[in-house]
């Protein structure tokens, strides 16, 4: 499991359940990577009571049902490389990128 970051405004402004489910996301890709690959760069959609990921490549889409309305947001993981940590998350908004 890799570490996961989140960038301070993230941290402000993001919904608490929407990192949460975030995360769960994210750790749902990791345990299948193997099989079914794992793109660097994922992204989140948040509509209404909904909440997709969407990675490149390899191309995939995940629609997640929500129990509570989410405020309409765009939320990017992107996955980097340090020489001490190995890999890791950075949870960040498109406008941090």
């Amino acid at each position: 499991m890799r570490t996961i970051f989140m960038t301070p405004l993230v941290r402000h402004d993001l919904d608490v359940r929407a990192l949460l489910m975030i995360v769960s996301a994210l750790r749902l890709k990791e345990e299948k990577e193997e099989s079914q690959g794992l793109d660097s760069f994922q992204i989140f959609e948040f509509k209404g009571k909904k909440m997709i990921n969407i990675q490149e490549e390899p191309q995939d889409k995940i629609e997640f049902e929500l129990s509570y309305e989410m405020k309409e947001c765009k939320v990017l993981a992107v996955l980097g490389l340090d020489e001490t940590l190995g890999e890791y998350w950075t949870i960040m908004f498109p406008r941090e990128y």
